[in-house]
């Protein structure tokens, strides 16, 4: 994007200012003779592609910027069940003190300015690069060549906006910036990260061997930590509806070694 940005206000005819408020005169797109890409083929379907390319681009990026932040709040809520005692998460309709999933697959705080962050970005491509047409009449207000003028009668091409170009590039260092200051906010400690890995997932869903009845415990407020007591050298960790004390470091914990699980989706 800088090196287009470059390339665009070093395109601009000879003795066009080039400072930042010369290219914000020049508006958000705005068709101006200066800011006409030269050289393109002269067809509707092919600069129409053209000029709509960087959104398809922009959204398979922002796929994976919202599924980092789908992550990061994954593994911190995960963590939060080592804190305090909550319901499940379900995907299917809660019963007792189960939650639904969010909506947006994030929390509104967070999804909610992804969403508006994301439609400004796109509105601000469309408008650094986007389609011209510009159809040439004479002075009798006939088509261009109709009578000889010398001119066609009309143009496809693409346009540019520097000061849209420059906007993008904010915008854009701004959101880069915002998900690496998330990396380095540390998770709750007191749980290992499990992420979307199932069977990290199923391990910690082992109940203790006094609390057998998974239908029960699925649709009440749970917390993970440790349960029951040191068996051959080995603790053990799981959610649990009663109390659970926590991990000790150096000692070795394991998931219940009976297979009595919680139900849930």
């Amino acid at each position: 994007m800088i090196s287009l940005l470059a390339w665009g206000v070093d395109s601009l005819p000879t003795g066009s200012p080039r400072s930042l408020p010369a290219l914000a005169k020049l508006g958000y797109g705005t068709v101006d003779p200066r800011t006409a890409i030269t050289g393109l083929p002269n067809d509707l379907v092919f600069n129409a592609i053209v000029a709509n390319s960087p959104q398809v681009i922009l959204s398979m990026l922002y796929f994976s910027y919202n599924a980092l932040f789908t992550s990061f709040l994954l593994s911190y809520e995960w963590t939060t069940y080592a804190q305090k005692r909550a319901g499940l998460r379900v995907s299917r309709q809660p019963v007792g003190a189960q939650r639904t999933e969010y909506f947006l697959q994030l929390p509104y705080r967070f999804g909610i300015p992804l969403m508006a962050l994301s439609g400004t970005l796109h509105w601000l491509v469309s408008q650094a690069i986007f389609l011209v047409a510009i159809d040439f009449y004479d002075i009798f207000g006939a088509p261009g060549n109709s009578r000889g003028s010398g001119y066609n009668k009309n143009m496809k091409t693409c346009g540019y906006s520097p000061i849209a170009i420059v906007s993008v590039i904010i915008l854009g260092t701004l959101m880069i910036a915002a998900i690496i200051a998330f990396g380095y906010i540390p998770y709750r400690r007191g749980m290992p990260l499990a992420g979307s890995c199932s069977m990290a997932i199923s391990a910690a869903c082992h109940l203790d061997q006094r609390e057998c009845d998974g239908a029960t415990a699925a649709v009440e407020k749970v917390q993970w930590g440790v349960v029951g007591g040191i068996e051959e050298g080995v603790g053990h960790c799981s959610f649990s509806t009663g109390p659970v004390g926590v991990p000790v470091v150096g000692q070795v914990y394991a998931g219940q070694k009976k297979e009595c699980d919680m139900v849930g989706e």
